[in-house]
């Protein structure tokens, strides 16, 4: 982290080496990632080198953590979800503009307090790795890498080859294994889309594709207890938390008026017996169990008395508490010897988790296999278009008289009107031939041999244009109107004065756009700062007349986006008052950009630009 001392902010740095063979790759990364003018990405301010280092220059927000911090503590899967929603998001956008990041890692994701998401390295990071990936080979690798951003969530580990801050996922003969078998209570579509994408190699084509798969999310961070590992799922005394109970003892049936006040490990066998002798009894008093503090032989049954009553003090409920109880009792007999059932449940158990979630994934396998056949099938081809001999004829549509020949009166009359309508148009069409000439003066578009005239030839226009209306009266092209205009500040806060923008082109010379008071003449080392005007839509742009109250360096671009990246019509430099930039050519683009690059100190001691009229043609 740096200090930045001209804007009073802090800032992070990434420093390389020039010599680096992947130095020039990175800067140039970051080059272009920073004209993504995304709320998600984290914003790229400088980029520049000297003779021995490069740095580029990043925004800063100390209130931000990591999403391998994040994980580390425990997220909600539907929190995992939004975060992992957002950074496809981004990714996506990104990659409409031809960026991928290829590298993504939960130390390159940030939330902040509030929620958002933003997310650090796009492009840069794979630069540094020497990863090159294009087209739809890298919009999968990005999908790929937002999967296993939500599994570091669920299960706090990491699944790729790649090294991050948290630690490498667990695998066995298959590979990593899925996030329901190291954590409880992890929905279905995460648990599928991770096993699908890091085992199977079948996930999303793209992060857009994995935002659709997850979608919808909240929009506001969720908070209602993290996923639990199955390491915890159980707690000490063996009653086990959330549905692990549930689905491991789902068999085990229990009186309602049995009352269970505690238990004490006992061998297996005469665990197993006293848990017969629970279940099954067919007596219709209420059943008592010996307190856990009670001493007794490890080699005798666990005692079941009956109830005194059932205001008895340290009486547990009855209902589903005894039928609960009764599964406690068991578990903890299990545990104390008879391990091997308990493990037989567990292992039936994910046998049939892992069964249940092959079988979603092969259901969704076959579902996009239809998919595909059926497009494919929908495709028809000129040259494979069937033959339409087999149609039948369509019906008639005249009376059955119609195909009669006319009668000698029809046909008369027929005749008549097709010689009206040729002499109409013989007499229109010499009235228009005879108009051809009048008002044109022929004389001066090819000359005149009886009065030697010679041919008109076009004034030449200047470098430096007249206000329109003014010079010698020839005549110049109708303004081109514009629609909206912004300050435009890439290598800052991105706004400069922005209420101010519409006052060049309010046709009022006393008002102007002025940038940001600044304390040295180049910006502060930023490169420059503008404005931007909208056209409304792509227009053919030949000159640009600024009205500078200042002397200053200023030049015009025209593009399709806001930018310096369009197309250069020209630039002014050290002018003041009416200056007219005219290209070689017309550029074309719905934006124009006025890019200042050096300012004149004020009064008070601030270096500042102004532009009071912009007038395009």
């Amino acid at each position: 982290m740096a200090r930045d001392s001209d804007l009073e902010r802090d800032v992070v740095l990434l420093v390389l080496p020039l010599d680096d063979p992947h130095t020039d790759a990175a800067l140039d990364a970051a080059r272009r990632a920073s004209g993504v003018g995304h709320p998600g990405l984290t914003r790229i301010l400088d980029v520049d080198h000297d003779d021995e280092r490069a740095w580029v220059t990043e925004s800063f927000r100390g209130d931000d953590r990591s999403l391998a911090e994040l994980a580390t503590h425990g997220l909600p899967a539907e929190e995992v979800r939004r975060i992992t929603g957002e950074v496809a998001l981004v990714l996506e956008a990104a990659r409409s503009r031809g960026l991928h990041h290829l590298a993504i890692s939960p130390d390159s994701v940030f939330v902040g307090p509030d929620g958002s998401v933003r997310v650090r390295g796009l492009a840069v990071d794979a630069a540094l790795a020497g990863v090159d990936e294009e087209g739809d080979e890298a919009a999968a690798l990005d999908g790929a890498g937002v999967v296993a951003l939500a599994y570091a969530g669920l299960t706090g580990s990491w699944p790729l080859q790649t090294s991050t801050s948290l630690p490498p996922a667990p695998r066995d003969a298959t590979g990593v294994l899925p996030p329901s078998h190291l954590a409880v209570g992890v929905p279905s579509d995460l648990d599928t889309i991770c096993r699908e994408t890091l085992a199977d190699d079948a996930g999303p084509s793209s992060p857009g594709d994995y935002a659709a798969s997850v979608s919808p999310w909240s929009r506001t961070p969720v908070d209602d207890g993290a996923a639990q590992p199955l390491d915890d799922a159980t707690s000490d005394d063996g009653a086990a938390s959330h549905d692990g109970a549930d689905a491991s003892f789902a068999d085990a049936p229990g009186p309602d008026d049995t009352q269970v006040l505690g238990v004490t490990p006992v061998a297996g066998a005469a665990a197993q017996e006293h848990r017969s002798t629970a279940v099954d009894s067919d007596d219709d008093e209420p059943t008592q169990a010996i307190s856990r503090g009670a001493t007794a032989p490890s080699d005798e049954p666990t005692q079941v008395v009956p109830a005194e009553g059932s205001d008895e003090p340290g009486a547990a409920r009855t209902g589903r508490g005894a039928a609960a109880g009764a599964a406690a009792v068991s578990v903890a007999g299990a545990l104390a010897g008879g391990g091997k059932v308990l493990g037989e449940r567990v292992g039936r158990a994910a046998q049939r988790t892992r069964e249940r979630a092959g079988e979603a994934a092969a259901d969704r396998r076959a579902q996009r296999e239809a998919i595909r056949s059926s497009e494919s099938r929908d495709r028809v081809s000129l040259g494979s278009a069937g033959s339409q001999d087999d149609l039948e004829p369509p019906a008639p549509l005249l009376p059955a008289d119609a195909s009669e020949p006319p009668s000698r009166e029809q046909s008369r009359v027929v005749v008549a009107i097709m010689a009206l309508f040729v002499v109409v148009a013989l007499v229109i069409g010499a009235v228009g031939v005879s108009k051809i000439g009048d008002n044109t003066d022929l004389s001066a578009i090819f000359g005149s041999d009886a009065q030697g005239a010679d041919p008109v030839r076009p004034t030449q226009s200047s470098s430096t244009s007249r206000p329109s209306g003014g010079g010698n009266g020839a005549r110049t092209s109708e303004p081109i109107p514009v629609i909206g205009a912004i300050g435009y500040d890439p290598n800052g806060d991105g706004a400069e004065h922005n209420s101010e923008a519409q006052r060049v082109y309010d046709d009022d010379l006393s008002t102007s756009w002025t940038t940001e008071g600044y304390e040295s003449p180049n910006f502060g080392n930023k490169g420059g700062v503008g404005i931007v005007l909208d056209l409304g839509q792509a227009r053919q742009v030949r000159s640009a007349t600024l009205q500078l109250p200042q002397a200053t360096t200023v030049q015009v671009f025209v593009g399709d986006e806001a930018g310096i990246a369009g197309t250069e019509l020209g630039r002014s430099e050290g002018k003041n008052g009416s200056v007219t930039i005219t290209g070689r050519s017309a550029a074309r683009g719905q934006y124009v950009t006025i890019w200042f690059t050096t300012t004149v100190q004020s009064d008070d001691g601030r270096h500042r630009a102004s532009l009071a009229e912009v007038v395009l043609r």
